[in-house]
């Protein structure tokens, strides 16, 4: 009870009331969203609903909302491509961001706290948001979406990669494994697409129901790449998102190489540099 939390992204103005409910004190939350006509909306249907001092806002979230700071928490609820440096000035000392940050197509949750080390993280959820607007939006960190071709070429997995991902596993499983190998492909590759596959704009490898699939004049290159990365996540013990820890620094500096299967890894963003380990087990 009692934080003073920021939220980035209004949308209905749903997330907000339950925020203002979870710390039992409407004036206590801030919600923030680009789309002048979402937050006229939503202000209203918050306002009907006895949320009438829950404070709404019409701006870019990138930017915090300065005058209603210090923050307890701050949530987005929306795609982020990097923590915004405001939200950072904007937090108290013992606060803490929940963010859903893009990794390749998909968004999973970290929160992030300030330690000894700064910046430190963990991921807490799998998710996949649209895709935050205003300034973050000038900036693309892997090579987009593509669409799968209607007729690829298609070969066999091997047995040990196909049996990671067999479809007699459960569906929660299956789901799980999905979100949590897309993650470290997207660590590993910035072509990392949708759908377990890389693509660079004009060729696609994929994997789909046993196969892998591929098209374009890069397709064989992509396709091996992709496999060499799956036996490298096998061999590790299909690490889920559990696995790793992060810290976030202002860009520049050294950088970890990619490329090593058990890392450490490096992703420069907009405004941090994102470094990655696997660790033992964590649990939030």
């Amino acid at each position: 009870p009692d934080p003073r939390v920021l939220e980035i992204g209004t949308g209905s103005g749903y997330n907000a009331a339950l925020l203002a409910e979870l710390v039992g004190d409407p004036a206590l939350v801030t919600t923030i969203d680009l789309d002048r006509g979402l937050t006229d909306e939503a202000a209203a249907r918050l306002e009907r609903m006895g949320f009438d001092r829950l404070v709404v806002r019409c701006g870019d979230g990138a930017d915090g909302v300065a005058d209603r700071a210090p923050f307890d928490r701050i949530v987005a609820t929306v795609g982020c491509r990097d923590v915004s440096p405001a939200w950072v000035d904007q937090m108290e000392a013992d606060g803490e961001l929940l963010v859903p940050l893009e990794h390749g197509a998909m968004h999973p949750r970290v929160v992030i706290r300030r330690s000894a080390e700064g910046l430190t993280g963990r991921f807490v959820g799998r998710s996949a948001f649209v895709r935050m607007q205003g300034v973050q939006a000038d900036h693309q960190l892997w090579t987009g979406d593509m669409t799968h071709p209607a007729e690829p070429q298609v070969s066999s997995l091997s047995p040990a990669v196909a049996e990671a991902f067999a479809s007699e596993a459960s569906e929660l499983d299956i789901r799980r494994r999905f979100w949590d190998f897309s993650t470290y492909l997207s660590i590993r590759d910035r072509r990392a697409v949708s759908g377990l596959g890389l693509g660079d704009g004009v060729s696609i490898a994929y994997m789909r129901d046993g196969s892998i699939c591929r098209a374009g004049p890069d397709g064989l290159e992509l396709a091996t790449r992709l496999l060499a990365i799956a036996r490298d996540w096998i061999e590790l013990g299909l690490p889920d998102i559990d696995r790793y820890g992060m810290r976030f620094m202002p860009r520049g500096g050294n950088l970890s190489p990619a490329d090593f299967p058990d890392g450490p890894w490096t992703i420069e963003r907009i405004d941090y540099r994102q470094d990655i380990h696997l660790i033992a087990s964590w649990r939030p």
